[in-house]
């Protein structure tokens, strides 16, 4: 089916041409020196199609080239030892049938076909240049038209595997792996066949042009064909590795240009460090100063942590990531990205510890907003059973669970420990991030300093308790599109990359351990947080 469209193809360039040719002006645009390389690229295709000759005997297959090709034209081509066995199995190697024919081709045919139809364009190329023989357009375009319809047809067949039984047969590994080198040619010298027959309906001040260089062009390429049936093959196996190991002295000597560079670059950290030793100073004391208080501030939070293992800990997950990085992008470019990782990654462990405190102080003021109701009711019924509010607030931290327990059991420590209640109260409201417990123990301040019905006023607090857990829970129903779509923004990425990591695995490792893919992942990633940061706080409404 292929082969017919081509033929169809073929015919209709033909009629196109045929209608498009002018009756006048053409001028002959190859020149003498044209001439002689395409007599003696005709020369080698001549030498070709006798090596695929299985009539003539291998020690007649001699040929010299003609003296248009210069230095080679004296000495003697003759067949290539490699061939005669090669050549032998070719021609057993049967094909194809074609009835109009009614013979049988093998690869051999096929072969010397192709070379026959080059060699004839070459020498309808140079009967063209022939000053006594009238040129007749039409005639020309039709021999160039006759020409390509061969060579596509020789070329679909070479092109074909056959499976014979088992076995199948792959007529491009023929002659030690040369044919699919002389196929590839073979292809470019078809579509110049077609530049040819462009050119003839092309713009009379461009045909000249056209037509010269669509024919040198299969010239230089009829003469590479020959190169490489001449010349030696693609190995087929990879090179020995012993071909690129490198001798003791060349390791050596790199060896000692990494010492040098090693040295200096040590010497110019120590000189940097010496230069900068007061500044380096103050930012240790800064940083002892900030470890303590971060430190109180976390025994507050009930959480007993060494503030150098928030920081160095979060320095080496950034160090590990970047020798990774660096490690697979390798060079100067790899020690680069080695750094920049260990930059970013001192600066936000100077951060991290804050971070994650205000994350444990707003996680633990929700976890207490969730246990205000109950507090408040036991609360109020003791006050109703005749205590006081210490003795309520013993009752909380022995009858309810963590953290609220903690915090209430903690102010009444410090109550017995001799520290005045109100300043107790304050203490629990900078542990907690949580605006109805201020307002709780604002309430408890001025009933003591002024007298008032406290469990009134507690009622009053676990009514509007009640009634802004309804208010943010119709919040979090109306808002909920845009904690969906933050999710969806940040996964979806990852899903679609594991997806094409299934279908295409190669090509996406070989591109996010290329420099420049990773570059663009943590390119990605950031904006990807960006994204969800703001779609979050499209969504978040205080009541």
């Amino acid at each position: 089916m292929k082969q017919t469209l081509r033929y169809v193809t073929g015919i209709i360039l033909l009629t196109v041409t045929g209608l498009f040719l002018p009756g006048s002006g053409w001028s002959r645009a190859l020149g003498t020196e044209d001439l002689k390389k395409i007599q003696c690229a005709q020369d080698k295709m001549r030498i070709l199609a006798g090596f695929f000759n299985v009539d003539v005997k291998e020690s007649e297959k001699t040929y010299t080239l003609t003296d248009l090709c210069g230095a080679a034209a004296d000495k003697p081509v003759t067949m290539p030892d490699w061939f005669a066995e090669e050549l032998a199995r070719m021609d057993k190697n049967k094909v194809v049938f074609v009835k109009t024919d009614n013979q049988t081709y093998s690869e051999v045919d096929l072969w010397r076909q192709a070379f026959s139809n080059v060699y004839l364009y070459l020498d309808r190329a140079a009967q063209s240049l022939e000053p006594n023989r009238p040129i007749v357009l039409e005639q020309l375009s039709r021999g160039y038209v006759g020409n390509r319809l061969n060579l596509m047809a020789t070329l679909d067949r070479l092109n074909k595997d056959l499976l014979r039984g088992q076995q199948l047969v792959v007529m491009k590994d023929s002659m030690g792996g040369r044919a699919r080198s002389m196929l590839s040619t073979l292809e470019l010298i078809n579509n110049e066949f077609f530049s040819t027959i462009e050119s003839f309906s092309s713009p009379v001040s461009q045909r000249d042009d056209k037509y010269r260089q669509s024919v040198m062009a299969v010239v230089v390429l009829a003469n590479h064909l020959y190169a490489q049936f001449m010349g030696s093959p693609i190995p087929a196996t990879p090179p020995d590795p012993k071909t690129y190991q490198t001798t003791q002295a060349d390791r050596l000597y790199i060896l000692t240009l990494i010492i040098i560079g090693s040295v200096f670059a040590g010497m110019f950290v120590f000189f940097l460090i010496n230069s900068k030793r007061d500044s380096i100073g103050r930012m240790l004391e800064d940083y002892r100063a900030k470890s303590a208080v971060w430190a109180e501030d976390f025994n507050r939070q009930f959480v007993t942590i060494d503030i150098k293992y928030i920081v160095f800990g979060t320095i080496a997950i950034f160090m590990g990531f970047g020798f990774l990085s660096g490690w697979v992008i390798g060079g100067f470019f790899g020690v680069f990205v080695f750094l920049f990782f260990l930059m970013v990654g001192g600066i936000i462990s100077i951060r991290v510890p804050s971070a994650l405190l205000e994350s444990l102080k707003r996680s633990r003021g929700v976890k207490v907003n969730k246990q205000l109701m109950d507090a408040l009711i036991l609360l109020s019924n003791s006050l109703r059973s005749g205590m006081d509010i210490v003795q309520g607030f013993e009752m909380v931290a022995k009858d309810l669970l963590p953290p609220i327990s903690d915090e209430f059991g903690l102010v009444v420590k410090n109550y017995q420990l001799g520290t005045p209640f109100e300043q107790a109260l304050d203490g629990m409201v900078n542990r907690v991030d949580s605006r109805m417990l201020s307002y709780i123990v604002k309430a408890i301040i001025i009933q003591r300093q002024v007298g008032g019905n406290l469990p009134v006023i507690f009622a009053r607090l676990v009514e509007n308790i009640r009634e802004e857990s309804k208010l943010e829970e119709k919040l979090q129903a109306l808002t909920a599109q845009q904690r969906i779509q933050s999710i969806v923004v940040s996964v979806m990425p990852f899903i679609m990359m594991a997806v094409m990591f299934l279908f295409q695995p190669t090509q996406m490792i070989n591109f996010y351990t290329s420099s420049i893919g990773m570059i663009i992942f943590l390119f990605c990633v950031i904006w990807i947080f960006i994204g969800m940061h703001v779609l979050r706080k499209l969504g978040d409404i205080k009541v």
